[in-house]
């Protein structure tokens, strides 16, 4: 907008100028009809807009260069100045001006038009029809439609322009996440709801804010709508770069089962560094233990483990790059014999593919905003204060413990896919959470003791990924736990706790 106003100023100083040379021509000249300032004026005008009355016109040499200098200027200057003037109104006023009249409706704005912010545009779009969409003015222009406003904007004019925070979504998805994560929380001290794009851990996060990544959406995505069926135990991620790292770590905090259900993962290629950076889970669960899922990293190309290959129920073909997994999907269907289902990770869907990771797949509200998620993170949170000496409040809460309330949320599609023993069970519903809260209620204290070991199990493998440890005594600094014990060490009270997790279910089934 500024340097629109400055060609404006800059067009109207060149013309006063001419105007006033005008003036001081023909005013040398007895004849001169043009006398005056307001003279050049109507004659400029008259010129320019090619119609011509021949009331006023100049008689000096200099008068009529000048007039010639007009007359070739003609309405290209009037079309540049109504073009100038109409960017402005389409670039500032009309959105401004939509925006004003539209305060019933949610807004969502955007910092950066890149394809994931137009994927998760367009999912917003498709679940609210009368929703605005906000980007960036000057930007590539993915997305098209009448609610489409392209607007430079700020935390402070927005919380001005709506009158409020309430109905108003912030997107910070550019491709830097610490810049994304800085203006968030500029965007936070003025109470907006603002949704950053940064896989980063800092120490404070305002309740205002929520974190996500592409990776994190796409692994959250997969596992809900591929979920390990009763007959897979036996699961090959060949690449593990961002994307695989993601996966696996969402799969280890999703696909814990009730004793007796064991599940195998081998990994190819771990790029993304996973046994550097989680080496208290990889060596819990890097050993052949029967009670507990195995996990084992091969430094082998994964074209040499053909045996692992003919044996798996399921193999990810999950690199970061699209053609890596093409060629390898290709290799794995010429030259190996297998049974597994194969599921090849892409950002753009190829036909014929069981492919999953599709940006209009894994940016979706669900899998950023999670508001469903964290609703039911709350209430956990509530429920588990509930009787507590020292209770805290949710804000009050560091992100590591926002995210172990929301990994147990998470995780209760599952349990209740354990208690009705329904493997099509996607979606929680009030109605799912009452049957199997009265499914629980129903089991012998042998089964709900295997289901509250299930839930343990559940819990410490989230803590061991932050790789936190055993120690007599509390200490969040060095991350030790005195409760990173196998189930059969706790004490009955220790043990006890472990059911409130599915007593969580009959809770939030009186709570919707």
């Amino acid at each position: 907008m500024k340097r629109h106003v400055k060609l404006i100023l800059c067009a109207l100083a060149a013309y006063v100028v001419l105007l006033l040379l005008l003036v001081a021509a023909e005013g040398r000249s007895g004849a001169a009809s043009i006398r005056s300032f307001w003279d050049a004026v109507w004659f400029s005008l008259i010129t320019m807009t090619t119609v011509g009355y021949g009331d006023l016109s100049p008689v000096t040499p200099l008068g009529r260069v000048l007039g010639l200098v007009f007359a070739l200027c003609s309405i290209g200057i009037l079309t540049a100045l109504i073009g100038i003037g109409l960017r402005l109104i389409e670039g500032e006023f009309l959105p401004r001006l939509v925006l004003r009249f539209g305060r019933a409706r949610r807004w969502y704005f955007f910092s950066a038009d890149g394809e994931n912010a137009t994927a998760l545009a367009a999912a917003l779009r498709r679940d609210d029809e009368d929703c605005l969409l906000v980007f960036p003015a000057g930007e590539g222009r993915r997305l098209g439609g009448t609610k489409i406003l392209r607007l430079d904007w700020s935390a402070s004019g927005i919380k001005c322009l709506r009158g409020g925070t309430e109905g108003v979504s912030l997107f910070f998805m550019g491709p830097e996440p610490w810049k994304n994560y800085t203006d968030a929380l500029e965007a936070c001290e003025e109470g907006l709801s603002c949704y950053c794009m940064a896989d980063i851990q800092p120490e404070r996060l305002p309740t205002e804010m929520q974190l996500f990544s592409p990776c994190e959406a796409m692994s959250r995505s997969y596992w809900k709508e591929h979920p390990l069926t009763k007959g897979e135990s036996l699961v090959l991620l060949i690449g593990c770069g961002d994307s695989g790292s993601a996966l696996l770590e969402r799969a280890l905090l999703t696909n814990v089962f009730e004793k007796g259900r064991r599940i195998e993962y081998h990994v190819f290629s771990d790029t993304a560094n996973f046994t550097a950076l989680h080496p208290e889970a990889v060596r819990a669960l890097g050993t052949e233990r029967p009670d507990e899922d195995l996990l084992v990293f091969h430094g082998e190309d994964w074209t040499e483990a053909r045996g692992l290959i003919q044996k798996a129920d399921r193999i990810l073909l999950c690199f970061d790059r699209d053609e890596d997994n093409l060629r390898a999907c290709e290799t794995l269907r010429s030259w190996f014999v297998t049974d597994a289902a194969i599921h090849v990770r892409l950002t753009e869907r190829v036909p014929g593919l069981a492919s999953f990771g599709e940006r209009e797949k894994s940016m979706r509200p669900e899998f950023v905003m999670k508001d469903e998620l964290n609703r039911r993170a709350r209430l956990m949170h509530e429920i588990y204060s509930e009787g507590a000496a020292r209770p805290r409040a949710w804000e009050e809460l560091s992100p590591f413990l926002r995210q172990s309330n929301i990994a147990a949320a998470d995780h209760l599609v599952v349990k209740a896919r354990c208690l009705l023993d329904d493997e099509s069970l996607l979606e929680l519903s009030a109605d799912d959470c009452r049957r199997a809260w009265e499914r629980w209620r129903e089991l012998d204290d042998a089964r709900q003791d295997r289901l509250r070991e299930m839930e343990h199990r559940r819990w410490m493998r989230f803590h061991l990924l932050y790789n936190w440890t055993y120690a007599p005594l509390r200490n969040d600094a060095c991350r030790r736990h005195p409760m990173l014990l196998p189930y059969e060490e706790l004490s009955a009270g220790e043990q006890a706790k472990d059911a409130y997790a599915w007593e969580m279910l009959g809770r939030l089934a009186q709570k919707r």
